[in-house]
């Protein structure tokens, strides 16, 4: 029987599950429809593309394109996050891939999505690159050493014993009045942002089923997300999302004032370094002076982009000093 490439059905979820088990083993990521329905149906900028290769009745290959928004002065951009992709082990080299990414590209050209991108590892990136996808660079990454003599102490002598353990983020209650802030988000229109909302944080970071995340605020200035990850000799805090309100940038205390928020947790959670990754530390730079002077470096994933309908828009994307994006925007999940 010929092979058919096809929308996914909502009946063809066990199957899609199944098959992403079987090509791609659980991994640091599990494979559930639990994890399948927040990331691809509850998705608040819209479900995602789902196409499936069948033959004789069963499923042999995946391709997901995950919906996002940017905006970027005064226009709002339709973007795709090239995500998931699974081919069962018996139809390796078939070059099922190549088609399900064909048709998944003028599908969404057709649907009017302006761009892709993604931050594909050393393996996939080659064969991304080979069917038109440009890489922009690394993502920039800030450090900041919260205790130099613990961390030196813990890199020669400790070993971390929950870093392969449970998520070391504390669970934390979401209070309404983050929120009720995030309804009064500005984004800074001079580059790239990821459209901001309240359903947009409650979908990102409140119910994500693969990692808890924590929140720093005085409800009134700043707002910034992060989550814990363990290290075989320590705890790292990475800041994914920075938002300011009320003009706060131009304040001079408010880098004392979310400081104050930040090194207790550290304190208290045994983390000896922050990590602030993506081109939104450059935004908030001034009310981030806290993170000390070690100077940013581009040790982040390699950003790839693809043109679908930017035309001769699309060069701009390439440079770097256009965009705003966080850790958050980029993160895998």
């Amino acid at each position: 029987m010929t092979m058919q490439i096809r929308p996914a059905t909502p009946q063809d979820k066990p199957a899609i599950i199944g098959l992403m088990k079987k090509s791609l083993g659980e991994g640091l990521i599990p494979k559930s429809e639990t994890l399948w329905n927040w990331k691809h149906e509850q998705n608040p900028f819209g479900a995602s593309f789902v196409l499936v290769a069948e033959e004789n009745g069963t499923l042999i290959g995946l391709r997901v394109f995950m919906q996002w928004q940017w905006q970027w002065r005064g226009t709002v951009y339709k973007a795709i996050r090239a995500v998931d992709t699974a081919t069962h082990p018996d139809h390796q080299r078939k070059g099922i891939f190549k088609k399900l990414n064909q048709q998944q590209l003028d599908t969404c050209k057709q649907q009017g999505i302006h761009f892709i991108f993604n931050t594909p590892n050393d393996l996939s990136r080659p064969g991304n690159l080979k069917m038109g996808w440009v890489e922009q660079g690394r993502m920039p990454l800030k450090f900041k050493v919260v205790n130099p003599i613990a961390l030196a102490y813990a890199i020669a002598f400790k070993k971390d014993k929950s870093a392969a353990g449970a998520d070391p983020t504390p669970t934390q209650t979401w209070d309404p009045r983050v929120f009720d802030l995030i309804n009064n988000y500005q984004v800074h229109d001079e580059h790239l942002n990821t459209i901001i909302s309240p359903s947009y944080i409650r979908w990102r970071y409140t119910n994500n089923p693969l990692f808890r995340y924590n929140y720093f605020t005085d409800f009134e200035n700043f707002l910034l997300i992060g989550r814990i990850k363990s290290h075989s000799f320590t705890r790292e805090l990475r800041l994914v999302d920075c938002m300011l309100f009320n003009n706060a940038s131009t304040n001079r205390r408010i880098s004392s004032q979310i400081s104050k928020a930040v090194l207790p947790y550290c304190k208290n959670n045994k983390i000896q370094v922050i990590s602030f990754s993506g081109q939104q530390y450059q935004t908030y730079r001034s009310a981030l002076n806290w993170m000390g002077m070690i100077p940013v470096q581009n040790r982040g994933p390699i950003v790839t982009l693809r043109d679908l309908n930017m035309n001769e828009k699309f060069p701009e994307l390439l440079d770097i000093k256009n965009w705003g994006y966080s850790l958050g925007d980029m993160e895998l999940f």
